[in-house]
C-alpha cells in the first residue's frame, strides 16, 4: 500500500457516504456505499478480510480512493446506485442492459393530469410507476389503461381537445359539471390497477354500474361494463401464485462464467403481475451473496411500487431504500416462487448467451472479410464511424459511433457540436470533428479502421487532417448511393456484394452513425429553437426563459401550454401576459 493510499485512509470519516477506489493509471475500479465511510473502507485492508478472489484482485491495484459524503445511507444507496451506473466500474456488479427504463407517469401538476412513459424519475409533482425493463409491456399497459379509463395521454391544454376527445375516448378536455372529479377518480383507479388491485377496482365499477342501471342512466352503465369486460381479461392474465392476497417480491438468480441472470416475480394481492429479467455484468467468480447485496440496491433505487417484503433463496446483509425487509424464503409455496424465479433467470440467460453468440459469430466472420478485403495488417477490432447532421449549415452535430469486436458499443458513441461553421460544408466539419477527436481526446482507445459517411471529398480531406497529426489509422468513405468504398491512394472504388458479411458491418455502422448524430442535432435544434423563440417574448428574462425551458423543452409544447400551467410557473401577471402573446404568434 503507497504512502498517499494510507494517509486518505487514515483520514476517513466516520460518517455515511460514498467511496470510489482508482488504481495507478486512474481508472475507477469499484464504487460502494457505506454507513460509516471510515469503518467499510478500511475493512477491505484488513489482513483478515473475509474477500471474495475478484475483490483481493481489485484490493492490490487500488492506489487512491475519493469519497463523498452525504446525509444519510438512504442518499448513499441512491448515489451509488447512479455512479454504477453512469461508469459501469469493472469490480462492480452492473446491469448489462443500461439504458433507462420506462416508467408509466402521471403529472400531478395540473388540474387534468396527463399520463405518459418516461425514462426519468426526477421531477416533482409526478408519480411514477414502474420500472419496466420491456417496453412493448410497458406500451401495452400504457395503452390498455388509457382504453379502460379515457386517460388524457396528449400534451394539448383541457381547452384544446385532442382528436381522442372528439371521439368520446379522453376524459381529459371535458368541462361538463363534476368532469374534473370524475377524470381524477378515473386516473386513481388506474394507479390501483398498477398496484395489482385490480379485482377490488371492478368490484367498484359493478357497485357503480347498478346505481346507475336503476337510475336508468344505461349509457353510462353499458360503459362501466366495458370496461369491467376490460378488467376481466386482465385478471385472467394474472396467474394467482400465492394462497392469500398478500404483496411481496420474489427473485431467483442464476450465474454462469462472467454472467449472471435475474428473474424477477411482482406478486401483488396474491396476483404475479409481471415477469423482469436482468442480465449482470463482472460476476465472474463472486458468491451469490454479494452479487445480491450488489443487485437489490441499484433495482430498488429506480423502483417505485415497492413492496413491503423481498423473498431471496439465502441470507444477504444489505439495506434497501424504505421499510423493505430481506427475508429467505425456506419453506412452501413462497420457496416454490425462488425456485422457478431461479428457473426462468437460467432459461434467460442462456437464451440471451444463444443469441449473442450467434452475432458475435456474423461479426466475427464480417470483421475477417473486412480485414481481407480492405487488404488491413490486423482485424480491425474497434471501429469508428462518423457523420454529419445539419440543415443548410445550422445547428450542425458530428457522430462517432462505435464497434467493439464487430458489434455496436454505445458506450463509447460521442457527439461533437460544430464551431465555427454555419455554411452547409460537410467535408469541414468532418474534418474538424477527427481533428478534435484526435488531439483533444487522447485517452480514447485507438480505431483499428475509421469509416467515414461520403465519398471520395471528404476521405481526401479528412486524410490530410490525419496526416497533419501523424495519425495512420486506416480510414476509408462509404457512399450511400451506390454502397462504394473510397481508398486512399486508390483510384477506383471498391465494391462488395450486396450481402458480403463486411459490406453489412459497414452499412449497420454508417446507418447508426446517421440515426445517433441525427437524434443529438434535433435535440440541439430544438433546444435553440426555443431559446430564440423566447428572446422576444415579453416578460421573459433569463430566469424566466431557464424555467420555461426545464417545463416545456421547446416552443411548440410551450404554445400549447395552459394559462393554468402558466401561472403555476410564472404567476398570475406575467402568464395571462405570455399567454395573451402566445396565442397571436
Amino acid at each position: 500500500m503507497n504512502l498517499v493510499l494510507k494517509r486518505q485512509l487514515s483520514k476517513l470519516p466516520a460518517a455515511p457516504g460514498v467511496y470510489k477506489f482508482f488504481n495507478q493509471t486512474e481508472q475507477l475500479l469499484y464504487v460502494g456505499k457505506a454507513k460509516s465511510l471510515y469503518a467499510r473502507v478500511n475493512s477491505y485492508f484488513h489482513s483478515g478480510a473475509k474477500l471474495s478472489p475478484a475483490k483481493q484482485t481489485m484490493v492490490k491495484e487500488i492506489t487512491s480512493l475519493e469519497t463523498i459524503r452525504v446525509k444519510n445511507e438512504t442518499e448513499a444507496l441512491l448515489l451509488e446506485s447512479n455512479l454504477i451506473k453512469q461508469y459501469r466500474p469493472p469490480y462492480n456488479v452492473v446491469l448489462k442492459d443500461d439504458k433507462s427504463w420506462l416508467y408509466l407517469a402521471i403529472d400531478y401538476r395540473t388540474d387534468w393530469p396527463e399520463v405518459s412513459l418516461e425514462r426519468t424519475t426526477k421531477i416533482k409533482g409526478i408519480k411514477y410507476f414502474g420500472p419496466y425493463t420491456s417496453a412493448v409491456a410497458a406500451r401495452r399497459t400504457f395503452y390498455l389503461l388509457k382504453k379502460i379509463f379515457g386517460l388524457k395521454t396528449c400534451p394539448n391544454p383541457p381547452d384544446k381537445p385532442c382528436f381522442a376527445a372528439r371521439l368520446g375516448r379522453c376524459l381529459g378536455h371535458n368541462f361538463a359539471p363534476q368532469s374534473k372529479s370524475v377524470y381524477r377518480r378515473s386516473l386513481k383507479q388506474a394507479e390501483k390497477i398498477l398496484q395489482g388491485k385490480t379485482e377490488q377496482i371492478i368490484n367498484e365499477l359493478k357497485q357503480t354500474m347498478r346505481r346507475a342501471a336503476a337510475a336508468k342512466k344505461f349509457e353510462l352503465a353499458a360503459k362501466q361494463r366495458d370496461q369491467i369486460k376490460s378488467l376481466e381479461q386482465i385478471i385472467i392474465k394474472q396467474s394467482a401464485l400465492s394462497p392469500q392476497p398478500s404483496s411481496f417480491d420474489i427473485f431467483g438468480l442464476y450465474q454462469y462464467l462472467d454472467l449472471a441472470a435475474v428473474c424477477h416475480l411482482p406478486i401483488r394481492r396474491g396476483a404475479l403481475l409481471d415477469t423482469q429479467n436482468f442480465l449482470l455484468e463482472h460476476t465472474r467468480g463472486l458468491p451469490a451473496e454479494e452479487i445480491w447485496e450488489d443487485f437489490l440496491p441499484q433495482y430498488y433505487s429506480l423502483a417505485t411500487n415497492l413492496p413491503s417484503a423481498v423473498y431471496l433463496p439465502i441470507k444477504v446483509q444489505t439495506k434497501l431504500i424504505g421499510k423493505i425487509k430481506i427475508k429467505v424464503a425456506q419453506r412452501g409455496y413462497k420457496r416454490n416462487l425462488v425456485k422457478l424465479a431461479a428457473i426462468n433467470a437460467q432459461n434467460f440467460l442462456e437464451q440471451s448467451r444463444t443469441s449473442w453468440e450467434r452475432q458475435s459469430v456474423r461479426a466475427r466472420r464480417g470483421l475477417k472479410t473486412l480485414q481481407k478485403a480492405l487488404n488491413l495488417s490486423k482485424l480491425p477490432e474497434r471501429l469508428e464511424g462518423y457523420d454529419i447532421s445539419n440543415i443548410q449549415g445550422q445547428n450542425a452535430v458530428g457522430a462517432m459511433v462505435v464497434m467493439t469486436d464487430g458489434l455496436l458499443d454505445n458506450k463509447s458513441y460521442r457527439h461533437f457540436k460544430i464551431k465555427g461553421l454555419t455554411t452547409p460544408n460537410d467535408v469541414a466539419m468532418l474534418a474538424q470533428v477527427i481533428a478534435r477527436r484526435f488531439t483533444k481526446n487522447l485517452d480514447w482507445p485507438q480505431p483499428d479502421l475509421i469509416m467515414l459517411d461520403g465519398g471520395a471529398g471528404q476521405l481526401s480531406t479528412v486524410q490530410k487532417v490525419l496526416n497533419s497529426y501523424g495519425v495512420t489509422v486506416p480510414i476509408i468513405a462509404l457512399a450511400k448511393a451506390e454502397e462504394l468504398i473510397y481508398r486512399p491512394n486508390k483510384k477506383s472504388a471498391l465494391r462488395l456484394k450486396s450481402n458480403n458479411p463486411g459490406l453489412l458491418l459497414l452499412e449497420q455502422l454508417r446507418d447508426e452513425a446517421h440515426r445517433f448524430g441525427i437524434t443529438f442535432y434535433r435535440q440541439t435544434h430544438r433546444r435553440r429553437n426555443l431559446k430564440s423563440g423566447l428572446d422576444g417574448l415579453p416578460g421573459v428574462g433569463p430566469k424566466t426563459k431557464k424555467l420555461l425551458k426545464q417545463e416545456f423543452g421547446d416552443l411548440k409544447n410551450l404554445r400549447l401550454a395552459s394559462l393554468d400551467k402558466l401561472e403555476k410557473i410564472l404567476g398570475n401577471k406575467k402568464a395571462a401576459k405570455l399567454f395573451s402573446h402566445l396565442e397571436r404568434i
